[in-house]
């Protein structure tokens, strides 16, 4: 890729999404300072949803077009600990056709109230009871999952049955931040995503930034046309409105591009967080408009919130094990090496052994012109090729890598039994490690378009758009193997010490 595609790449990742200066046109925005709820900025569709010009509003306050009851609702929700939690203010405030009643939102940011008004959701009496009871029968469901696989499969379908949209995704990201999908529930002629990656570039660091903020976005349509606020620059502040927890926010122009060449014309997300981390997405795409009711929005942020806290649980009860095994593992191993003459041969020719507490394919330790080997290793010429290199970069005493051959290119023949590697540097002198090493996986990466090509030519030169094809683009990942988790290298890093207490301590 040459520069001037990389200049675009890091214009499309500077892209200020959170002050877009406009709306989605399914809703009505207003700025307001307090106390006196002065309308600073609104959207320009305000009159033609309530018959209200926007320059009789601008710089006057809600009596312009609420009721003192109306009124006195909003005062109530901003004066809240957190004025979200009201959400939604009863208004019921008509539209200039009637067609729809609107309620409002309200939420404080940036030194500012909003107040944003949105079709009135008609889930009133029984059907508020029938939708309660899929929100508890789902939640339920997701508590007792066996797996993580049916917790994601039991959430994607549950979250369909409960929005109806075509096509429900869990979107899982890699460390290296691409994504995968990884479950999915769909109408049965829409196409299947499941097991595609996408790249990085697909959602840049600032709409990660956003999906962490504001749990879940609704694109009614992705054909719509933006609603400017007006004006565009807040009196105020005297900068464009930061709409990062407005749920009316306009989108980026590219994404909406990137959703059509999908086939969708409605989308909604929900985040999955982790320990403040974007763990994922739970995606939902529609062939046609949708609009998500405000309640139906919050039922699935819930959703989204459990199933985050689910995962976490899971991978915390697996953790524990790990870290429970690991632990009356290596009491074992201070067992075989007191009163060793050799403390660390009792690790690879007795059980359990170094295989035991670290999942790899092979291990080696390597003392002086020496070498122990157990399972699939590199052979004695290469372990002897290896440790020198080790030492010659000052690796640290513990050394990590999925694609040793990244770090050393001579390496390049050991792959097949190689390519992972964790190093632990016992002594330098005579030369002490432990390897722990796996194999190349040669994984085939099923991408959803070329991740090589995320720019396009235009009249301009080069300029970033969305791929213009979601066929699979299969991409083979040679000389790596699958990664260490934080969990082994935290127990590698305990055997060292543990080795040098017992064997090396005088």
């Amino acid at each position: 890729m040459d520069q001037a595609a990389v200049v675009d790449l890091d214009d499309c990742a500077r892209e200020p999404i959170h002050i877009p200066g406009a709306i989605q046109p399914h809703g009505l925005l207003f700025v307001l300072s307090e106390p006196d709820l002065t309308i600073l900025q609104v959207s320009e569709n305000v009159e033609a949803l309530l018959g209200l010009p926007a320059e009789e509003l601008l710089e006057h306050d809600l009596s312009s077009f609420l009721n003192a009851n109306q009124i006195e609702k909003v005062q109530f929700a901003l004066n809240s600990v957190d004025p979200g939690e009201s959400n939604p203010v009863e208004l019921a405030l008509g539209t200039v056709d009637q067609d729809a009643k609107l309620d409002g939102f309200v939420h404080r940011n940036d030194g500012f109230s909003y107040l944003e008004l949105e079709p009135v959701a008609l889930t009133q009496g029984s059907h508020f009871l029938d939708f309660y009871r899929r929100v508890s029968h789902l939640t339920t469901k997701l508590h007792t999952a066996s797996s993580l696989n049916e917790l994601f499969n039991e959430a994607t379908t549950g979250i369909r049955a409960m929005t109806t949209f075509d096509r429900v995704m869990i979107y899982r990201f890699a460390e290296s931040q691409e994504g995968e999908v990884v479950a999915e529930s769909r109408a049965g002629d829409v196409d299947s995503f499941l097991g595609l990656w996408y790249p990085a570039s697909d959602i840049p660091e600032q709409a990660r930034r956003l999906y962490l903020l504001n749990p879940i976005r609704n694109i009614v349509d992705v054909d719509y046309v933006p609603v400017p606020v007006l004006p565009v620059i807040n009196p105020s502040s005297n900068r464009p409105v930061d709409m990062s927890f407005t749920g009316l926010r306009s989108v980026s122009p590219i994404h909406c591009q990137y959703l059509k060449n999908m086939g969708v014309a409605a989308s909604m997300s929900i985040s999955i967080i982790l320990d403040g981390r974007l763990w994922g997405l739970v995606a939902c795409h529609h062939r046609a408009p949708k609009f998500v009711p405000y309640e139906v929005r919050k039922a699935c942020t819930f959703i989204g919130q459990m199933l985050s806290g689910e995962i976490a649980r899971r991978e915390q009860i697996e953790e524990s094990a790990y870290q429970s095994h690991a632990t009356a593992t290596q009491a074992k191993f201070l067992e075989l090496m007191a009163g060793s003459p050799n403390p660390l041969l009792g690790l690879v020719s007795s059980s359990p052994n170094l295989l035991n507490l670290i999942p790899a394919q092979g291990v080696a330790i390597v003392q002086g012109d020496k070498a122990h080997l157990l399972g699939e290793t590199p052979g004695y010429d290469d372990l002897m090729e290896l440790v020198p290199l080790l030492q010659g970069a000052g690796v640290s005493s513990c050394f990590v890598t999925k694609s040793l051959k990244n770090h050393f290119p001579l390496t390049e023949g050991m792959r097949d039994t190689a390519s992972g590697l964790i190093a632990l540097e016992i002594q330098r002198e005579p030369q002490t490690y432990v390897l722990f090493f796996r194999p190349e996986v040669a994984q085939t990466v099923l991408w959803g378009g070329n991740p090589e090509k995320p720019v396009v030519t235009s009249e301009d030169g080069f300029s970033l758009g969305p791929r213009k094809s979601f066929e699979m683009w299969k991409e083979e990942v040679t000389g790596q193997s699958l990664p260490w988790t934080k969990s082994e290298i935290r127990v590698a890093q305990e055997l060292r010490n543990l080795i040098n207490v017992v064997a090396y301590s005088k």
